[in-house]
């Protein structure tokens, strides 16, 4: 039996939101904890971090018409290199710096010019508190690092980044839906023209976008002390026995399984928020715990950080559009393996089965526009996938010219024609979704063409087998085959550790700045933003800028 056009994969890309920020006025904002005597630094600190945040090109989430920060392989190493060099600029700020000096922090401000009186106090007011030896309370200059604004994803606020240590995560978070936007418009442009003319070149480079934002939103969930979860099945080397591996540890996980895994790392998370948090030197005292642990428990204001459940979820989705840009690759090969095909689109369902639960039940201010389009599209990938897979089990069959595989194709085809219908009001609800979004809305077609481009596919290879059968083999149609085992090829690219930079061990530089707690708010803002509008539901006052 000749097999016709293979069925393409609906590997229609998220847009996972907007995280986007403002340019930080490094020289000006750090000048304000800069010791006098090295003014010269503070300079030096502020423009290697001016000129390592224009790197990343953070200030614009990009769409679809503007240019691709990643036009080349050589481009995704080289952005990571960038955003490596940055983080190691900001994790100076998170240093414990050498003891102050008893009074060392009164002379500092005494020796700061004076052109009024009341600004004089105010300059002379000591910004740390000192203990009765003459040890400031704070250690680091975490606090200095206070002025950075952001676009929330989740719900499109601007909040403020009130440390270095949030400024890590939201640059995280910044740079892995940087990767998963110039991915899904790679996408967009290969669905858009011929499968038999596929850019290779381009799906490659989409492929590793998205396998190394799943590692940036990991390290994104390590900043922030959440630890990094797995779904799926196990990766698996296709250079390996691909059926030893997944029938014992391949099988799609059913809801008691997931209940079960959930437990598990529930109970992982509560241990581990009972360790100390070990610095660089391995001898934080208490009151620099405790000053970490209020320092990111303020992420939990912040709707795209909270709890770590958003970078949690986006890694996971990246990793199953890479799986999804696998089988579309398959596909289109001259031989097309089929039983493979079928088992990598059932590793995919069982990963937007788990990704739509988080999305529906725990993400952060769930009934924004993102966190609604990122749960309508869960909800229909899910049983698109395990209609797809029921699919390529029965293109198994077709290839088998007999009258046992060809009932059996009609079996398995007819329970992937039944399931693919109830995907299609779940695919309709997330294009009403994209439709409410102007820049969502052009993608609309070109969703809607290769979605009913499957469905074509499947009544096309049923209707060829069914009359095989009605005019050769005359056989009764058996059951169709039970789910076939699940089946990973994709696995995050972790992002290289990041360590200090070594130009905060520079002389003119380490010191430079004046070591301060960490505030939610200054007392400015706070009483701003009640006398001139109230907080939006879903984030708490001292990060929302009204």
């Amino acid at each position: 039996m000749t097999q016709r056009e293979p069925l393409p994969p609906c590997c229609h890309a998220l847009t996972p939101g907007r995280k986007c920020s403002s340019n930080p006025q490094f020289a000006s904002e750090l000048r304000k904890f800069g010791v006098s005597a090295k003014i010269d630094g503070v300079q030096r600190l502020a423009s290697d971090l001016s000129a390592a945040r224009a790197a990343l090109q953070l200030e614009q989430t990009p769409s679809v018409s503007s240019k691709s920060v990643f036009q080349t392989a050589d481009d995704i190493p080289s952005y990571t290199r960038k955003l490596a060099q940055y983080l190691a600029l900001i994790k100076g700020f998170t240093e414990s710096a050498q003891k102050a000096e008893p009074n060392a922090d009164a002379e500092r401000q005494a020796s700061v010019p004076v052109t009024d009186s009341s600004t004089g106090e105010s300059l002379r007011q000591p910004l740390v508190e000192a203990t009765a030896d003459g040890q400031l309370t704070a250690t680091d200059c975490n606090g200095c690092l206070n002025f950075c604004r952001w676009q929330d994803a989740l719900t499109g606020q601007t909040v403020y980044a009130r440390s270095a240590r949030q400024e890590y995560a939201h640059v995280l978070l910044a740079g892995g839906i940087l990767m998963m936007t110039d991915a899904r418009n790679k996408v967009d442009a290969i669905l858009s023209e011929r499968l038999s003319e596929l850019d290779e070149t381009q799906l490659k480079l989409a492929y590793q976008l998205l396998l190394h934002a799943a590692g940036v939103f990991e390290a994104c969930l390590e900043a922030i002390d959440v630890a990094p979860r797995s779904i799926g099945a196990e990766f698996a080397d296709l250079g390996a026995t691909v059926e030893t591996k997944t029938d014992d540890t391949g099988a799609a996980p059913d809801d008691d399984m997931m209940a079960k895994w959930r437990e598990e790392q529930r109970q992982a998370q509560q241990e581990t928020k009972k360790k100390i948090i070990p610095d660089s030197k391995d001898t934080m005292d208490n009151n620099r715990s405790a000053a970490v642990s209020e320092d990111l428990a303020m992420l939990k204001r912040v709707p795209d950080l909270a709890d770590g459940r958003f970078p949690q979820l986006l890694a996971w989705i990246a990793l199953a559009q890479a799986q999804e840009l696998v089988v579309l690759r398959g596909v289109t090969r001259e031989v097309v393996d089929f039983t493979l095909m079928a088992k990598l689109s059932m590793d995919i369902s069982a990963r937007y089965k788990e990704c739509q639960k988080i999305a529906s039940r725990l993400l952060s201010y769930s009934t924004s526009i993102t966190a609604e389009r990122i749960r309508l599209y869960c909800a229909y990938k899910e049983p698109y996938y395990q209609a797809i897979s029921t699919y390529f089990q029965g293109a198994v069959c077709m290839l088998k010219e007999d009258a046992r595989n060809c009932v059996q194709a009609v079996a398995n085809l007819k329970k992937a024609a039944s399931l693919f219908e109830g995907v299609v009001p779940l695919e309709k609800s997330y294009e009403g979704k994209m439709s409410a979004d102007k820049e969502e809305k052009e993608r609309v077609t070109l969703l809607s063409a290769i979605f009913i481009r499957s469905q074509q596919i499947i009544s096309r290879d049923l209707d060829i087998v069914t009359h095989r059968n009605d005019s050769v083999y005359y056989e009764p149609i058996p059951e169709p085959e039970a789910l076939c085992n699940a089946l990973s090829l994709v696995k995050p690219t972790t992002l290289p550790t990041v360590v200090s930079s070594d130009l905060w061990r520079d002389g003119e530089v380490a010191n430079c700045l004046k070591p301060t707690p960490v505030t939610a708010s200054s007392a400015a803002i706070e009483t701003q933003q009640q006398q001139t509008s109230r907080p939006r539901e879903g984030c708490c006052s001292s990060c929302i800028i009204s």
